[in-house]
């Protein structure tokens, strides 16, 4: 038997007074209206009318083993534990959404050019609306944890996190280092609670790349990309690592990362991975390797026709590739004359 509510926990008492016969008679009202709509409750009250009549015929003596076999504080606390991690789930889930609505927010604010542009999957959450769910969530277990104040273990880790977390939910959405820091201290707050949550770790990694902590950068998206479940995490990690190189300057480890990103076919059916070919391209121009460049953009155009768009704006944002094309004039015009449609004026 699984009760799953907190309004159970809350009858505990009642059904092992009301069998017993020592409810009063208010109490006993509101207990059989709640049995009435809980077939868990009522089937608990029925094992423990069925326990008390085995005691009642075998004695004392048997009495202690089926009250081993039997415990129902441990019952109830168990049922504690089950509501309590689906809440910290929840609170991870809330963590990362935030975190990642700040760091691109403060990202979209950012003073300093260029910006890093990433595409996501849906659009950050609403910052207002997310924290005032978050702060009514670490409410809800706080009280959860505090009504059990028996329960030993994880259940009082987890009031301690709950009573933490409403501190993180108090503050106010803010852009630029402020946006920063809020949503790195929401990520980390996730990864805590779930070190496997790949994607809150991604964005922690995107977090450390466009705030210049290149080091840290690579090793989230290293993390990700070695020991992540999802095929596709584990590519979007592999391309902002070939990000961090590309910044560095060492543009062939960048292209071994694009390249790999592109080799794995999942570009064809996932578009934040679209992005790794025109990098791809571009890193080869920065490499020295300006046939190599004008093939990719070639492929790009015959084999990716309507993305055509998105890879011009995507161009359009790379002024380290602006500034090399007026250098390398022979590049230019042969971009110019193959891939009219990417570099035409």
């Amino acid at each position: 038997m699984k009760l799953s509510t907190e309004a159970c926990v809350a009858f505990e008492r009642d059904i092992n007074l009301f069998v017993d016969h020592e409810l009063p008679d208010g109490d006993s009202r509101k207990l059989v209206a709640h049995l009435e709509s809980c077939t868990n409750c009522h089937d608990y009250m029925d094992d423990l009318r069925e326990l008390a009549s085995v005691h009642r015929e075998v004695g004392d003596e048997a009495d202690a083993a089926l009250a081993e076999l039997v415990d129902r504080h441990e019952l109830f606390a168990s049922i504690t534990r089950t509501l309590v991690g689906d809440k910290r789930d929840e609170l991870s889930r809330l963590f990362y959404e935030l975190g990642k609505a700040y760091v691109l927010k403060g990202n979209e604010a950012a003073a300093r050019s260029p910006q890093r542009s990433v595409l996501t999957v849906s659009r950050p959450v609403d910052i207002r609306t997310t924290t005032d769910r978050g702060r009514r969530l670490a409410r809800e277990g706080a009280a959860l944890c505090e009504a059990n104040a028996r329960t030993e273990g994880d259940v009082r880790v987890s009031a301690s996190l709950f009573q933490r977390s409403r501190r993180l939910f108090s503050s106010s959405a803010r852009t630029g280092s402020g946006a920063f820091a809020n949503g790195h201290r929401l990520l980390q707050e996730a990864l805590s609670l779930r070190p496997d949550f790949d994607e809150a770790r991604l964005y922690l990694g995107f977090h450390h790349l466009v705030t210049g902590r290149h080091d840290r950068a690579r090793i989230e998206f290293r993390r990700v990309y070695r020991a992540g479940k999802d095929p596709v995490h584990k590519m979007m990690a592999l391309q902002f690592l070939g990000n961090v190189y590309s910044t560095l300057g060492d543009y062939q480890r960048a292209i071994d990362c694009y390249q790999e990103v592109v080799a794995s076919g999942l570009m064809e059916t996932e578009p934040r991975l679209f992005t790794a070919l025109v990098n791809l391209a571009v890193n080869c121009a920065k490499a020295g390797l300006p046939s190599r460049c004008v093939e990719l953009f070639t492929d790009l155009v015959t084999r990716f026709p309507a993305k055509v768009a998105q890879a011009r704006v995507l161009l359009s944002r790379k002024d380290g590739f602006a500034a090399l094309l007026q250098r390398e004039a022979d590049l230019h015009e042969t971009l110019r004359h193959r891939v009219p449609a990417l570099f035409a004026a």
